[in-house]
């Protein structure tokens, strides 16, 4: 008896023991992960892998470094490897449907989505991911009650309201639209791709030099994908200003 007690004493240490070291393969990894490098960040979950097949954070985490690598098939991989031994985990499944969005699969992403928030009814991010699924194809009304649905949650999202302005400009309702154009900008002064959304908001609904005004400050915030709005919509105006002078 005396043996057995120490045997089962012998196999709880070298447990706990190898535990332990996973957990610092792990915590080596989300070190590296925070500092952008991700490949080293593999690694250490790969070696946390090898000491427990099982691990789930492990294999969570580099789903989110293979992500961010651009590895998104491995990361869906990893993602279901986590969820085949966590299936109750919504931000496993939120992870999930993100990758799906970013390769264009909706119904897929959809569907994570929809399993996050049926697991966490307060998922602000899996009803703002669900509804950039849902603009993505087309179902603007179901897009916009995600959207507020997200912000009821957590409004200090400035890429929610951001998205919702999208949407209402879609559908024509610049007024609307600008409103939540202002939300976004006043959660986030720096938000360029914002103020070029208000600005062709402000330009459809015949505020030109609002508009223009928006165009010119995502220039000055260093944005040069706006210049070609400046020169179509407020340099040809200018112009044909001048010419009726």
């Amino acid at each position: 008896m005396k043996n057995i007690g120490l045997i089962l004493l012998f196999l709880l240490f070298s447990t706990n023991l190898f535990c332990q070291k996973a957990e610092e393969h792990l915590e080596a990894g989300i070190a590296k992960e925070a500092e952008g490098n991700y490949k080293a960040a593999i690694l250490e979950y790969n070696k946390a892998l090898k000491i427990n097949a099982h691990y789930v954070e492990a294999y969570v985490n580099r789903g989110i470094a293979k992500n961010y690598l651009g590895d998104y098939r491995g990361a869906i991989a990893d993602y279901n490897h986590a969820l085949g031994i966590n299936p109750n985990a919504p931000e496993t499944y939120n992870l999930r449907g993100e990758v799906h969005n970013t390769l264009g699969e909706y119904n897929e992403a959809i569907s994570d989505f929809n399993q996050a928030i049926h697991l966490n009814k307060k998922h602000a991010k899996a009803y703002y991911n669900r509804g950039n699924s849902n603009q993505a194809v087309g179902h603007y009304k179901k897009a916009i009650k995600d959207y507020l649905k997200s912000i009821s949650i957590n409004n200090a999202f400035p890429e929610v309201f951001f998205e919702l302005g999208n949407v209402y400009t879609m559908q024509g309702n610049y007024e609307e639209a600008i409103k939540q154009f202002d939300q976004s900008i006043s959660l986030k002064t720096d938000f360029s791709r914002a103020y070029i959304a208000r600005g062709v908001a402000k330009i459809k609904s015949g505020e030109h030099s609002g508009g223009c005004g928006d165009f010119k400050k995502a220039e000055d915030l260093g944005d040069k994908t706006v210049q070609y709005m400046i020169q179509l919509y407020c340099e040809k105006k200018v112009t044909s200003e001048e010419e009726t002078k």
